[in-house]
């Protein structure tokens, strides 16, 4: 007759090799599952260098004025004389949209819709310094004309930003914009071997500059 010991290891040693048994047959299991894909007869997708794309530029003669009047607390001095310093020069602005990691051709009609940032002007604005002409308008007891022709000069680069960045400078860039927006999103189907043969139309989605 056996140890009852020797029957306990036994029957520990079977549940034990019939629980690795069941084990390794999960292993071995499959599991199957379905995937969601972007139908690419409907959707195509793509894929950008990402940072900026820059879709258009201006260039416009600006011209800038700065005054400096005396101020006075108990009498009027409007009619003290003034110093008025104008400056003008030739603006390079520059117009760009944030590229994202993707971007997504969405079926529309008979063509493609492509929704992309608002476009942005690029800050500081550059100008030529060359061509910048500075006058300074000033009389006998006016305020002192160096000090407003250097204000003139240290309010340019907010102004020319200001108008920069206005609806109507913004505005005027939409369709330069739309078609450099084009131009890029076929360049890269072709490159892709995914020649589109639709239209694109190009949204420009996100705050309107005032």
């Amino acid at each position: 007759m056996k140890h009852p010991t020797s029957l306990a290891l036994g029957a520990a040693a079977v549940a034990v090799a019939i629980g690795l048994w069941h084990q390794w047959d999960r292993l071995g299991a499959t599991v199957e599952q379905s995937i969601d894909t972007l139908d690419p007869a409907r959707v195509q997708l793509i894929r950008t260098p990402g940072g900026f794309l820059q879709v258009s530029e201006m260039r416009k003669v600006e011209e800038f004025a700065w005054q400096t009047s005396w101020d006075c607390p108990v009498v009027d001095c409007s009619n003290l004389p003034r110093t008025v310093s104008r400056i003008r020069v030739t603006a390079h602005y520059v117009y760009r949209i944030p590229l994202a990691s993707e971007w997504r051709l969405e079926p529309d009609g008979d063509g493609y819709r492509l929704v992309v940032p608002q476009v942005q002007l690029q800050a500081p604005v550059a100008f030529d310094t060359r061509s910048a002409e500075i006058a300074t308008s000033s009389s006998l007891f006016a305020p002192a004309a160096s000090a407003n022709r250097d204000k003139v000069l240290r309010h340019l680069g907010p102004e020319l930003a200001q108008r920069g960045a206005s609806a109507p400078y913004v505005d005027a860039q939409q369709r330069a914009a739309e078609s450099t927006v084009r131009e890029f999103a076929q360049k890269w189907m072709r490159e892709q071997g995914k020649a589109l043969r639709k239209p694109v139309r190009v949204v420009f989605q996100g705050p309107h500059p005032a």
